[in-house]
């Protein structure tokens, strides 16, 4: 697909594999109109991969992906410049990027049941009622979209692995090792501004055998800890073949960019203000400058210098 889009432009957003953003402003001239080029995108797509493609064409991200979920599957909706208020003020306000189950709640209990009921509101009042966020989602309302489609490839995977310098069955060393590899992957979300939903576990064992097994989350996370917690039930599923283990590897896959929906409103506010201070200190400090207490048990194994530990046959991928 990315191909297939890089044919028509070269500013495609890719919010997941198959999930993009392209504008197509500088484009039109070349192609044809809008509607010509999402035809002949979704033409390609199903020939050459069998995909099936809806396109949502609007003025902003917002607008686009909007419609792009209304006509599923292989629909074109083309939202003019001109409709966009009327096509906004009829919508349920769920459709709003950022609001989620608990959102819409509180907007119902208010008897705000549509995008226009809430864009007729004071915005100082959509302030009080949600808080810090509520700016955003007033100007969302208003169709106000300012973001821009950004020259982005979102990886299929991130992965960290690594032998031990000697097989072991030391638990705490082969849990303190894991975090320490989620930590690296989390951290590498955080940086690129994406998410993962299914986490993947491999050990490797000193008989040479060797076991996967991956899991989704309940939701994307770049949250260490949220993810480290799959990591840890992974283990415990896996480990029940007491053999030593040389080698261990974590991965994210289901890789996709943070979206508003994400961001705004749902998301665990408190994790993600720890995780920039944290990101913070590591970016000025060094890595090791801030480390969950299970993976300090590996200075015995490891040396470490400001960017982490130097790990033994280390691994990874994108």
């Amino acid at each position: 697909l990315r191909e297939i889009y890089l044919r028509y432009t070269p500013r495609v957003e890719f919010t997941s594999l198959d999930d993009a953003y392209l504008d197509i402003g500088d484009s039109v001239h070349l192609f044809g109109s809008p509607v010509y080029m999402a035809r002949e995108i979704r033409r390609e797509a199903e020939e050459k991969t069998g995909v099936s493609l809806s396109f949502g064409i609007g003025g902003s991200k917002m607008i686009a992906r909007i419609a792009s979920g209304l006509d599923k599957p292989r629909g074109i909706n083309h939202i003019t410049p001109e409709h966009e208020k009327a096509f906004l003020r009829e919508l349920a306000v769920e459709h709003l990027p950022g609001v989620g189950r608990r959102v819409k709640e509180k907007l119902v209990d208010l008897h705000i049941f549509t995008v226009g009921q809430l864009a007729a509101l004071p915005r100082l009042a959509v302030e009080q009622m949600l808080g810090k966020n509520g700016r955003t989602l007033w100007k969302l309302a208003n169709g106000i979209d300012e973001r821009e489609v950004e020259r982005k490839v979102v990886p299929r995977q991130i992965s960290r692995e690594t032998s031990f310098p000697r097989d072991t069955g030391d638990e705490k060393a082969i849990l303190g090792g894991l975090q320490y590899l989620t930590e690296r992957i989390a951290r590498r979300l955080r940086e690129q501004s994406l998410s993962a939903r299914t986490v993947g576990l491999k050990l490797g064992y000193a008989d040479f055998s060797r076991a996967a097994r991956a899991k989704s989350l309940e939701r994307a996370s770049s949250d260490g800890a949220e993810i480290f917690g799959m990591v840890r039930y992974l283990y415990g599923q896996m480990r029940l073949k007491r053999v030593h283990i040389r080698h261990i590897g974590v991965s994210v896959t289901q890789v996709r960019d943070k979206s508003v929906q994400e961001t705004l409103f749902d998301g665990p506010r408190r994790a993600e203000a720890l995780n920039s201070a944290v990101d913070e200190l590591r970016e000025r400090f060094g890595f090791m400058a801030v480390m969950p207490a299970e993976t300090l048990q590996l200075k015995s194994r490891y040396r470490n210098d400001a960017h982490g530990y130097i790990l033994h046959n280390p691994a990874l991928t994108r």
